[in-house]
């Protein structure tokens, strides 16, 4: 690395973006302060650790930013600023910087930056666009922020319904057991503030800085107009309450007011019944209208719904994500059986292929016990996927699978189940994962589940073809992220993990097709067996799904990879008990060792 003597000549900073505007004063400042630098391919220009007290902006050429353990994490082009938020907030470096080629760049210390900056301000002013400009290209790569609830929730009544008698305090009892919560309605106004006025806000603000985690605006079932805008005005969160089996939907005139004041994000409905056993059903019409992103099912009788809605509300809902694997995603039902053995409650439900299937089960309401002996009685008596067809859509005949799936998961909408749900499947119409949250249950699971080339595709009414879910993403731990705030388990399936696949055959046991023909009617198999196409293509889904699965795996709160028996495959469901209860014990140790397990129990 050199520097340059005198200063920087006119037509190289004439060149960088950042400085085309400047006039000719400012930019003859910024020639006679700054010195050029010149850097090899292969330099390094910053280093990890150092003080920041030059600022560098690229002339010519190319860098790479590198954070410990040589990982490339930016690259900077001519005319983007080197290391500016480090100089500005005066620390030191927090990568390296490496010359991606020969290159040139400006250099400015800090006294030189303060000469040149007092004297012409839009020096200043086009080095911090330069920094906005990369700032909101950075932004709008990020991924999606994970759910966060508001402090603030306003609870108002749907429809022409009014919110239940005495559900505001028994939801405000059940929030207590997780952080200090403060109840507000009407009566707590002082006297002489109209909740219309400009003081109104700042009311809520004192009641916010008083100290509760969460406020809770209840609205007024007395058609108290001003009272009700006036909370949906002020609440970070809209909370809203419908009565489950009522006819009509329709949205109220103060939902026309109150719903595009929160984003969608920001709103959850509540669909209460009176009693747990009265059934779950038209959950659709209440969600068309509002737009919200959760719904809850509450039964009055049922102080566990109560609770759930409060772990929602208080970002400390438990989910779970369970993986794909066939046969090996038994092993999610012995890992939920010892999870709800020792009081942890699950309030998310969200899967891909296998795991979409048990998840399903389990949202539902069936137990653990229940789902194994479903899935035995579907693949082993039912033999679901037992059997082939002339190999033009699919390898296997998928009548029986679907006919399993329609009695088992049936029509229900996922609206309508007792547990928030997801299943994720892979769009080849869009090229894009697919979350299922609407529609019948037993299509989600079927989408979910289909096996690229051993299944058909499943094809949606408007035309989309769907597919395994596994081959874009296999362990959604991003979706679930992005749908509630608190922990996660995340449940993973590694056959024979680390242990790499070696046959007897060679290339040149490939069968002729009347070698085949001959061998399937004698059913003989042959002296090496050579992989088959379901072999192969179950193989070929793990190697993707575990390439992408690194990073989801490493936002897990809770991760678990339970064990797998030896040499156990996908389709080898009469080891189904055995992996559930290897995954039963394994979960049970987990729960007494590990401290984050154990916080997720119930209080």
């Amino acid at each position: 690395m050199s520097v340059s003597g005198g200063h920087v000549p006119g037509s190289v900073l004439a060149k960088v973006e950042a400085f085309a505007g400047l006039g000719p004063d400012a930019r003859a400042a910024l020639q006679a302060g700054a010195q050029l630098v010149t850097v090899r391919g292969g330099e390094l220009l910053v280093r990890h650790g150092e003080d920041a007290d030059t600022l560098y902006i690229v002339a010519t050429g190319r860098f790479h930013v590198i954070l410990p353990g040589a990982r490339v994490v930016a690259e900077i082009e001519a005319g983007e600023p080197i290391g500016e938020l480090a100089f500005f907030a005066g620390g030191t470096r927090t990568a390296d910087v490496r010359a991606a080629r020969d290159s040139t760049v400006f250099a400015l210390t800090r006294e030189t930056w303060r000469e040149v900056t007092d004297a012409h301000r839009e020096i200043a002013d086009a080095i911090l666009a330069e920094i906005a400009r990369r700032l909101a290209r950075t932004t709008a790569q990020s991924a999606a922020m994970p759910a966060k609830p508001g402090r603030v929730v306003a609870l108002l009544a749907a429809g022409a319904s009014r919110i239940p008698e005495g559900l505001p305090q028994r939801l405000a009892e059940a929030l207590a057991h997780y952080e200090s919560v403060r109840l507000v309605s009407p009566a707590d106004l002082p006297e002489g503030l109209a909740p219309g006025s400009e003081s109104f806000g700042s009311w809520i603000a004192g009641l916010e800085a008083s100290g509760p985690a969460r406020i809770l605006l209840v609205g007024s079932g007395d058609e108290d107009e001003s009272w009700n805008r006036a909370i949906a005005r002020n609440a970070d969160d809209l909370l809203l309450t419908a009565p489950l089996g009522a006819a009509d939907a329709a949205l109220s005139p103060l939902e026309d007011y109150a719903l595009p004041r929160f984003r969608e994000d920001d709103r959850t409905l509540v669909l209460w019944r009176d009693r747990a056993a009265q059934p779950i059903g038209g959950s659709g019409p209440w969600l068309d209208a509002r737009g919200v992103k959760l719904h809850h099912h509450v039964a009055l009788d049922a102080p566990a719904t109560i609770a759930r809605v409060a772990r929602f509300i208080a970002g400390r809902a438990n989910g779970v994500v369970l993986a794909g694997g066939g046969a090996l995603g038994c092993a999610h039902l012995g890992v939920m059986q010892a999870l709800i053995e020792a009081g942890v409650p699950i309030d998310f439900y969200g899967g891909t292929s296998a795991g979409a299937a048990m998840a399903g089960a389990l949202a539902m309401g069936l137990t653990a016990e229940e789902t194994l002996a479903q899935m035995q009685e579907m693949f082993i008596t039912r033999k679901a996927m037992r059997r082939v067809t002339i190999p033009v859509h699919s390898f296997l005949d998928a009548r029986v699978f679907d006919e399993q799936l329609r009695t088992r998961y049936s029509d229900r909408d996922i609206a309508d189940l007792p547990s928030s749900y997801f299943a994720v499947s892979t769009n080849l119409s869009t090229n894009r994962v697919h979350v299922h949250r609407r529609g019948p249950l037993w299509e989600a699971v079927r989408a979910s589940g289909s096996l690229p080339t051993i299944l058909p595709p499943f094809v949606t009414a408007s035309g989309d073809v769907l597919i395994d879910g596994g081959v874009l993403d296999n362990v959604p731990v991003e979706i679930m992220r992005s749908a509630k705030a608190g922990p996660n388990v995340v449940v993973a399936l590694h056959a024979n993990a680390g242990a790499a696949w070696r046959i007897e055959a060679c290339y040149g046991d490939v069968r002729t097709p009347w070698e085949l023909f001959r061998d399937i009617v004698l059913r003989r198999k042959p002296a090496r067996a050579f992989p088959s196409i379901v072999e192969i293509m179950t193989r070929a889904m793990v190697v993707g799904s575990e390439a992408g699965a690194e990073g989801a795996l490493a936002k897990a709160d809770v991760l678990l990879i339970p064990p797998i028996p030896e040499g156990m495959q996908i389709l080898d469901w009469h080891l189904g008990a055995q992996v559930a209860e290897a995954a039963r014990g394994f979960t049970a140790e987990a729960i007494a060792q590990r401290p984050e397990l154990a916080a997720m129990k119930a209080p």
